[in-house]
């Protein structure tokens, strides 16, 4: 995932921040749920970058693989999620390239084999939007977003 800015106000993010208590207890009551054993990550998310439309697509596979594209960029990945949110509502979110078409990305930068980026993720309440940060910073200056979920098991294509 390349890093942006994050262009909505601060105080949005505040308000997810303070709802994502909701959402830590709404995952403690959903365990009886099936589909609480998949992760909230699991699924294809789309986000377009606000200075020039371009768009970038995530795909978290739910053995733990990941297609990413942007602009012409296309990735593969391994990643690794923690399952359950730290005291702030985040995820720890780290990806390991693993082919590449090389092309340019959005920002006009190319992937190499085997990197690895580490994120850390907050989920809207409702499942359906995530911002993706270098920290897991309450003040949440190092992100960009909102990254939506467009299927997932119980979700089809919009």
């Amino acid at each position: 995932m390349r890093r942006r800015p994050f262009n909505q106000t601060i105080v949005l993010l505040k308000s997810l921040l303070a709802v994502s208590t909701l959402l830590l207890s709404a995952h403690v009551s959903a365990e009886a749920d099936p589909r609480s054993l998949k992760h909230p990550l699991i699924g294809y998310w789309e986000s377009h970058l606000p200075e020039n439309g371009c768009l970038e697509s995530y795909w978290f596979k739910e053995d733990g693989t990941a297609v990413l594209t942007s602009g012409d960029e296309q990735l593969e990945a391994r990643y690794e999620v923690t399952p359950q949110p730290d005291a702030q509502g985040f995820f720890k979110l780290s990806h390991r390239v693993t082919q590449s078409n090389k092309a340019q990305d959005c920002t006009r930068q190319t992937s190499e084999l085997n990197t690895e980026q580490t994120s850390f993720i907050l989920f809207k309440p409702d499942g359906s939007s995530f911002i993706s940060c270098d920290n897991d910073d309450p003040s949440l200056e190092n992100c960009f977003g909102p990254i939506e979920l467009k299927n997932n098991a119980s979700r089809s294509l919009r």
